[in-house]
């Protein structure tokens, strides 16, 4: 891995003694090593035998930025001679019989910067700034196998680089460079677009020529408006050789292939414009390959117009008046629609029923017209349940399909409530909100057998009987028992009530004083074992009232039986 960083880091080192320049003017050689593919190719540095059509023009703009593209190492120094180089490409293209290409090619260096090249002297010469001309390119390339979509085609290409530029920025060879090429490449279906290339720059200056070669593959997506894929490319030196520095320093250097990693994304956005950009590291020690290149472009490339498809879609094979461009179904005779996917299809009726299965809700199943989409063309259905009149028993009550007492279509019979658990219907129930027991008299039906709710009120219907003790609570006598626990039952089932008052009373015999003491332990008896039972104690309140309420006649001892009783008053509810 040391090797590889030291690659990146230093990308173009230079082993050699520095010796006077002579002959080579300085900097003359075009350094950066991303010989631009034609406007209109799928990738930026590899070449494919692409053409587009006939009379097709295509243009770009691609701006370039490489990292370290040139460091001199002599021992332990290191020296940025181009730390970076900004150059802005213009292109354009034009195909012809969908078989050629011509193009046209011009860098300007937009900036550049670094240490410059040391001198004899010791004195740094400074890189060269501001807009610089490179060589421009004339190119043309020919397909001599495959068609413009097919999976393999093959090509042969040319470039010819005119030594007008700038000679002394790193931006021209100051000669002619010839590039042949053989180029390979196509598209598998609308999956993925290839390039595979192979050629030679032939050099007419002191620099090497070198062997050319690079390879790209991309993934189109989103019906081909974008394209995501790495390339590669790379040049190989025939031989080492010599560079000019500066006016007094010159380099040798050795044989080394320089190469670069792209990953590319392009999208089409409008007609023929579309984006891109690319980046990716520099690989090996090559004279001009940098620690990092990044791109941008703005293109026009209208996709190519392919004759037999345009003569295809021209034609109308099933004579319905259609073009096969438009009919959806080409070999079939039918009528035009506004959808889409089925002008000019044959119009279907599996049922029989005089409505298109395209409009038929229930295309199996033979119906009638209706202005509901939902049950055009299904069998009548008057109540809208979706069960057909036909086998429905509730024509005009909507129903469930599933068969309710063997009568598919009607009505589910209203629901059991039952508020209360106790297996009696609320209708029928006289206390719907206590459990109670089955009774022939309505009037006691779901009731408890000893307690009563009316209103705010809950009456034991039995007397409470207390056996005679000195305690300061007198027990309560066990025969009394079952009416208090249906008592604590009622309780439990009204958790709303959230404040109530145990009363109990006496009848008007003796004292009135002993009777209110008397009636207040009876009513803190009774609490006592509502809480042993279970009820919150600060939901109860015991309250002793004498013989002051009476609800019958004193006179009579049935009277007096009845004044001497135990009862609840709800205080306080919950809201809901």
């Amino acid at each position: 891995m040391k090797a590889l960083i030291s690659a990146a880091a230093f990308v173009a080192a230079l082993t050699a003694s520095v010796v006077p320049a002579s002959a080579q003017e300085a900097g003359a050689i075009a350094l950066d090593q991303l010989d631009l593919t034609p406007a209109g190719d799928p990738f930026f540095g590899v070449p494919s035998p692409f053409i587009g059509g006939h009379l097709v023009p295509r243009g770009y703009a691609v701006f370039s930025h490489a990292g370290s593209p040139l460091t001199l190492s002599e021992g332990d120094t290191e020296r940025a001679v181009v730390a970076g180089q900004s150059i802005l490409h213009l292109g354009a293209s034009f195909s012809l019989f969908d078989r050629a290409q011509i193009s046209l090619q011009v860098p300007l260096a937009l900036a550049q910067s670094g240490d410059g090249a040391p001198s004899t002297q010791d004195v740094a010469e400074a890189i060269p700034e501001g807009p610089a001309l490179g060589d421009p390119r004339i190119g043309a390339r020919i397909r001599l196998i495959g068609e413009e979509r097919g999976i393999f085609q093959l090509g042969t290409g040319f470039a010819l680089h005119i030594p007008v530029g700038a000679s002394d920025n790193y931006m021209s060879d100051g000669s002619v460079r010839v590039t042949p090429q053989l180029l390979l490449g196509g598209r598998f279906r609308d999956l993925l677009v290839w390039s595979v290339s192979g050629g030679a720059m032939i050099r007419s200056s002191g620099n090497p020529s070198t062997l050319t070669y690079g390879a790209g593959v991309a993934v189109l997506l989103l019906d081909e408006r974008l394209q995501v894929g790495p390339e590669i490319y790379a040049a190989t030196p025939l031989q080492g050789g010599s560079l000019g520095l500066s006016e007094s320093t010159r380099v040798e250097h050795a044989r080394a292939t320089r190469a670069e990693v792209l990953l590319d994304a392009r999208a089409w956005l409008w007609s023929g414009l579309t984006v891109g950009a690319a980046g990716g590291p520099g690989l090996g020690d090559g004279i001009g390959t940098p620690a990092f290149r990044v791109l941008g472009t703005v293109a026009w490339s209208p996709r190519a117009e392919n004759p037999e498809v345009e003569a295809k879609a021209s034609a109308d094979t099933d004579g319905d008046g259609l073009r096969d461009g438009e009919d959806a179904c080409p070999y079939a005779h039918g009528p035009r629609s506004a959808d889409p996917k089925h002008n000019g299809c044959p119009v279907a009726d599996r049922d029989e029923d005089g409505i298109a299965d395209g409009e038929d809700a229930c295309v199996d199943e033979a119906g009638v017209a209706s202005a509901d989409p939902k049950r055009r063309g299904c069998p009548a259905d008057g109540d809208g349940d979706g069960v057909p009149d036909t086998i429905d028993a509730c024509p005009a009550e909507a129903g469930p399909a599933e068969s309710v007492g063997g009568r598919a279509g009607c009505p589910a019979p209203p629901p059991v409530l039952d508020r209360d658990g106790d297996g009696i219907n609320d209708k029928d129930d006289a206390c719907p909100g206590e459990k109670g027991v089955a009774s022939d008299d309505a009037t006691a039906r779901g009731c408890p057998k000893l307690v009563r709710v009316r209103g705010d009120e809950v009456v034991v219907l039995e007397p409470v009987s207390f056996r005679v003790s000195t305690a300061l609570l007198p027990p309560i006598e066990a025969k009394s028992l079952p009416a208090l626990e249906e008592l604590k039952e009622v309780l439990l089932q009204h958790p709303e009530w959230v404040k109530i008052e145990v009363q109990a009373h006496t009848d008007n015999s003796g004292n009135a004083k002993y009777n209110e003491t008397l009636s207040t332990s009876r009513a803190e008896s009774v609490k006592k074992w509502l809480v042993d039972k279970g009820i919150a104690a600060d939901r109860l309140v015991a309250k002793g009232y004498g013989g002051s309420t009476p609800i019958a006649d004193n006179a009579t001892a049935a009277g007096r039986e009845k004044n001497r009783r135990v009862q609840l008053l709800v205080l306080e509810k919950k809201s809901p």
